[in-house]
């Protein structure tokens, strides 16, 4: 972190940032105070999140819902201002966030929810590739930055929760790994889809950091087939960003049947998927290696 001085005040300079000082807490400015210069790489930042996570005491092995408080202090912990501020900077993580907005121009949407948007990047993303759109970052945790970058921008407003919908896309982006119940929030998310709208989801269900949830890993390959039983049309993966999926919202979300197919998944399904992708990975691995 480096500091310049101007006119108006002292800002601060961290990864090709600059940050007023006024829109940052005591514990927001002594955590930036100590990052490396310059940035590093992303296995930095999960080793920073799994830190903070056992600093906390949370615990992936016992539902979220039994451990409220310390959720809350986890979410709400700087290292996801730093999460902002280095995906924002990050040259892979810009080009996923480009191909979705270039691809919501084919959508020609009018209103767009992006649940979880946190740092507020992919909106203004958004925004600046649809002038049309009306973007809602749904956010319980909102930095203090965050609601900054995006208070001058009259297309984006953030909201605590998705009460505003129905939206024409509702997009979620690295959080349904998150949560307890990932199909229940992906219920609610295509609830908040106006018919013949469409729900675009990125999942990591996959061991990455901590707080990616073990009970959510059998979904990594069963995942789509849950949305198919859930009454919701596959429209296949946004090009340029290969973990995004599209789907298209034309009846009401049958959440019965979409727990039923979870329940096969959970019960192995899934697991079994998840080996069979693990032993035709290290299968390519070995072939790439070959004279």
């Amino acid at each position: 972190m480096t500091t310049s001085n101007s006119r108006a005040c002292s800002r601060l300079r961290v990864w090709g940032h600059e940050l007023d000082p006024k829109d940052l807490t005591s514990p927001e400015m002594r955590y930036l105070s100590t990052l490396p210069e310059p940035m590093p790489d992303v296995s930095w930042v999960w080793q920073e999140m799994n830190r903070v996570w056992r600093e906390v005491g949370l615990d992936n092995t016992r539902p979220l819902k039994e451990q409220a408080e310390k959720v809350g202090c986890f979410y709400s912990h700087p290292i996801w201002l730093v999460n902002g501020l280095f995906t924002a900077a990050d040259r892979q993580s810009a080009g996923h966030r480009t191909a979705i907005a270039l691809h919501l121009t084919t959508l020609k949407p009018e209103t767009v929810a992006d649940y979880g948007g946190g740092f507020g990047e992919l909106a203004l993303t958004i925004a600046r590739h649809n002038p049309d759109s009306r973007v809602t970052v749904v956010e319980p945790y909102p930095s203090r930055v965050g609601l900054s970058r995006l208070a001058g921008v009259a297309q984006i407003d953030v909201q605590p929760d998705l009460s505003r919908g129905p939206y024409d896309v509702v997009l979620a982006q690295d959080v349904l790994e998150h949560v307890d119940d990932p199909i229940a929030l992906a219920h609610d998310l295509a609830r908040s889809v106006r018919k013949g709208g469409h729900l675009i989801v990125a999942n990591c269900f996959h061991p990455m950091i901590d707080c990616h949830l073990p009970q959510t890993f059998h979904l990594r390959y069963t995942f789509d087939h849950v949305m198919r039983r859930m009454g919701l049309v596959s429209c296949g993966k946004v090009p340029g960003a290969p973990n995004a999926r599209v789907f298209q919202v034309n009846q009401t979300p049958a959440f019965t049947k979409a727990r039923a197919a979870e329940r096969v998944s959970r019960a192995g399904l899934g697991q079994a998927l998840n080996a069979l992708g693990a032993t035709v990975w290290r299968l390519q691995q070995a072939l790439a290696r070959q004279p």
